[in-house]
């Protein structure tokens, strides 16, 4: 048995809603016990492949934890069709996983894997709760050379020097390696440790770390590291104020007001309101434009509080502004309706405007998104319709127009997920997207994708297809910016475009947000889910020059993984406009973990998302934001 805690954790089945997936014990790693049940992880130092045994599951896993293939994978409520003996190869750079146990069960090792894990899927292994990768769980026992780097694989640094430090192990004796950084040569003592100091540009730098002995055995680690100047400027510190979680408390005038009074206490400098919330219900009274609903009008599902009709924009706006406030409206933008409590706002009455989903549990129908058996948590309309674009729009313009807020947030801007939209309106455009650039589609939709079981197969046209789609919501973006603009141009005011998104951005563009700098460029060494997807198309569509602030939802479980998607969003970014680390308080619950990732965020990125309101302990934020 191992002496830590591993174990391997699965995708999360939606990222949007969940950054965590279901976890399974590690058993051992490289050596097979003598127990019934056990999953085993395999690296190269067993062997150039593993046989998988009649009735196994195996998961093989290539570099940057991207699953290549999973061996006796479930169909959806069904027992694999068992095969084996299976010969499989253990990936260059990746690892094997295999599971074995006399009963296929639900808490059991195969069924873990034959149901969590397919084709395409990015994975983690933990050591002590902790993200790490099969080097730092298998190092002690692979028996060959290998490099462990103290620093995570992609990080920010404030300086332009960092210094990186590892240990080299496994040469044998007489062998005595040769490491280099960046072809640097660096001193490696004779415990093997190492620390070597590089000078960084201001951007991405890129670290090549090698180690060769005497008999050209050579192994390679590479880092990613974003240099960053330390801003000069006040950095916010914005509580998101969600409009469902936070709707039974905020009932009052005064409510608001002691809300905003503890907030201004605690360090707080901008509020972010969400005036439109999933279930397409507004938090606002004047709404010439759009007539939308308030949401005192959502019909109470028996688990929350009614609302009283209250312009609660406009109380936000007088309680925040007096107390030096910065008040921002929030807009869930494509979002028209909580499937799973069956609420939405006008969505019944624009049923056209519903995304088409094309998903596997569907057997090749394309359904609208209600229709499928497997519709999701949340109704989104399709962003290419261009009664729901003007729409969107319009409800920006009143609410800049209406009422005197300091932002507009875009959330929710983008497509539910890969698996839409296919409504012939988006057939047509595509198509016409083609024709501009010489193509033709055939097949529909197996050219863009298709399913093997529960497996999506990516067509020829794939790669099309995501920029297609980027561009679409950049346009969008870009069009919401432009309003903005002009109302500011006419008004003499300041009003700020800003946008929510989630940190995760190596998986984002299956939402079809791509909130990069279009001046990106992908490297492998970065280890993206995908980096096929960067084409130069699809990287034209960045659209964070639209905008005035971004934030990235940083939710992640550990510090560790906190800082890596800062970093991904610096290097993403570019730093061309200010970057906000949203963090979640629900999991980030005590004065010493929050008082870790604050001095994170403020120190890697232009401040802080509280997310949020309804989760605040003000005792311990207020423990946590002071400066030391």
């Amino acid at each position: 048995m191992l002496a830590i805690h591993a174990e391997v954790e699965a995708a999360p089945e939606d990222i949007t809603i969940t950054l965590e997936g279901p976890r399974h014990a590690i058993t051992a790693i490289n050596a097979i016990p003598e127990a019934e049940e056990w999953l085993i992880l395999f690296t190269s130092a067993w062997r150039e492949s593993v046989t998988v045994p009649e009735n196994g599951v195996a998961v093989q896993v290539g570099a940057g934890s991207l699953v290549l293939r999973v061996v006796d994978e479930a169909p959806v409520g069904f027992a694999p069709a068992w095969s084996g003996p299976t010969m499989l190869d253990i990936p260059e750079g990746g690892y094997v996983l295999v599971a074995l146990d006399p009963l296929y069960a639900p808490e059991s090792s195969r069924f873990f894997l034959s149901t969590c894990f397919r084709k395409g899927d990015r994975i983690k292994l933990r050591k002590d709760d902790a993200v790490t990768n099969h080097h730092g769980l298998a190092g002690a026992a692979d028996h060959e050379i290998s490099i462990s780097l103290n620093q995570p694989s992609v990080y920010t640094e404030t300086q332009t020097v960092t210094t990186i430090t590892g240990h080299v192990s496994g040469a044998n004796v007489g062998e005595f390696p040769a490491l280099t950084v960046n072809g640097e040569a660096a001193v490696v003592d004779e415990q093997g440790t190492f620390a070597h100091k590089l000078e960084l540009a201001l951007g991405v730098n890129f670290v090549d770390v090698e180690v060769k002995t005497e008999n050209e055995t050579s192994v390679a680690r590479s880092l990613a590291v974003f240099s960053k100047s330390r801003t000069e400027k006040k950095q916010r510190i914005i509580l998101w104020v969600d409009q469902r979680a936070n709707s039974g408390k905020l009932q009052t005038a005064g409510a608001v007001r002691e809300l905003l009074e503890r907030a201004k206490q605690a360090g707080v400098t901008d509020i972010a309101l969400d005036v439109k919330g999933v279930e397409g219900y507004v938090s606002y009274l004047k709404n010439p434009l759009t007539s939308r609903p308030h949401m005192s009008e959502l019909v109470n599902d028996g688990q929350g509080i009614p609302y009283p009709k209250l312009d609660l924009l406009q109380i936000f706006i007088e309680e925040g502004h007096r107390l030096g406030l910065a008040i921002h409206a929030s807009m869930n933008v494509f979002a028209e309706g909580s499937i799973v409590r069956g609420q939405y706002a006008i969505l019944n009455e624009h049923s056209e405007w519903e995304e088409m989903v094309y998903k596997h549990q569907d057997e090749g129908a394309i359904n609208r998104q209600r229709d499928s058996s497997a519709p999701g948590l949340v109704a989104f309309a399709n962003p290419l319709n261009e009664k729901v674009r003007e729409h969107q729009l319009a409800a920006f313009r009143e609410v800049i127009s209406g009422y005197q807020v300091d932002g507009i947030i875009l959330d929710r801007g983008r497509y539910d997920n890969a698996t839409a939209d296919f409504s012939p309106l988006t057939r047509s455009r595509f198509e016409a997207y083609l024709a501009e650039r010489g193509k033709r589609l055939h097949r529909w939709p197996e050219d863009i994708l298709e399913y093997e079981g529960n497996t999506r197969i990516d067509g020829p046209l794939i790669l099309d297809w995501w920029a297609f789609r980027a561009g679409v919501i950049t346009a969008f973006v870009a069009e919401a910016k432009e309003m903005v603009d002009d109302h500011n141009r006419q008004r003499g005011s300041e009003v700020l475009l800003s946008a929510y998104v989630g940190s995760w951005f190596d998986a984002y563009y299956v939402n079809g947000a791509n909130w990069a700098s279009p001046d990106f460029q992908y490297d492998s060494r970065l280890q993206f889910q995908e980096g096929s997807v960067y084409t130069k198309d699809y990287r034209g569509t960045g659209y964070v020059r639209h905008l005035d602030l971004l934030m990235i939802g940083t939710y992640q479980d550990t510090l560790a993984e906190v800082e890596k998607y800062m970093a991904v969003g610096n290097i993403a970014t570019g730093g061309e406009v200010p970057l906000y680390a949203g963090i979640s308080l629900n999991q980030m619950n005590s004065a010493e973990l929050q008082r870790e990732v604050f001095r994170s965020a403020l120190r890697y990125t232009d401040g802080l998302m509280l997310f949020d309101a309804s989760h605040v302990d003000w005792d311990t934020l207020n423990r946590s934001l002071k400066r030391e």
